[in-house]
């Protein structure tokens, strides 16, 4: 069965930060995609758009089945983009540290002047953006969550409860429509680059539960 696999970074990464995760999946899968976004500056919606054009190319149709793989905002543009796209051939989703219901340090963010404007993601990560969470109407797509509860980031020892991986807290990482959750010991930005989660992916793409 041909599979592309579509690994998107988070806010105010980029591709690179995917590569740790694709040379872990390359064993098992021939096609990678790592779109590169504008998820510092550009807003999140230019972020779908990019990530629609990005995949469009590499002509998704072709395969039996999408595999897609978000870290932290991330794992809101793959659901973006199946929601609007419905690619039928769209089978599974691991959605890595994602703030489903917003961040409440994108909250505090957006206090400071200017904020919003310089970072505009940040509009699409604040709580009162993310009170849903709305399931891609995409019939044989599984959904799996990985969550930290490692708060070894500074901001999440500040401002967080320690239920949370440093920046998104637990509960805003399982989303109501994942058919399973994995936990793992790597805070947020560490699961970019850690074994453990890109082993995660990998057994839930090929198997369906972690």
């Amino acid at each position: 069965m041909s599979s592309l696999v579509i690994l998107i970074h988070g806010f105010c990464r980029g591709a690179e930060n995917m590569q740790f995760w694709k040379r872990a999946l390359s064993p098992a899968f021939d096609h990678i995609l790592t779109p590169d976004l504008p998820a510092r500056y550009g807003s999140f919606e230019s972020c779908v758009e990019k990530l629609t054009a990005e995949i469009r190319a590499a002509s998704p149709e072709k395969y039996d089945q999408l595999l897609l793989a978000g870290h932290s905002m991330g794992g809101l543009m793959a659901r973006a983009y199946l929601q609007n796209e419905k690619p039928a051939n769209a089978r599974k989703l691991v959605c890595a540290g994602t703030p489903h219901y917003g961040s409440k340090l994108a909250d505090i963010a957006l206090l400071l002047p200017g904020a919003g404007a310089r970072w505009q993601p940040l509009r699409a990560l604040k709580t009162s953006a993310r009170k849903e969470v709305t399931t891609p109407d995409i019939p044989g797509l599984e959904i799996g969550a990985i969550v930290s509860t490692n708060n070894a980031h500074w901001p999440g020892k500040l401002f967080l409860s320690s239920s949370s991986d440093g920046l998104v807290e637990s509960f805003s990482a399982i989303p109501p429509d994942a058919k399973c959750v994995a936990y793992t010991t790597a805070p947020h930005d560490p699961m970019q680059y850690d074994r453990t989660t890109a082993a995660l992916i990998k057994k839930f793409f090929q198997q369906g539960t972690f």
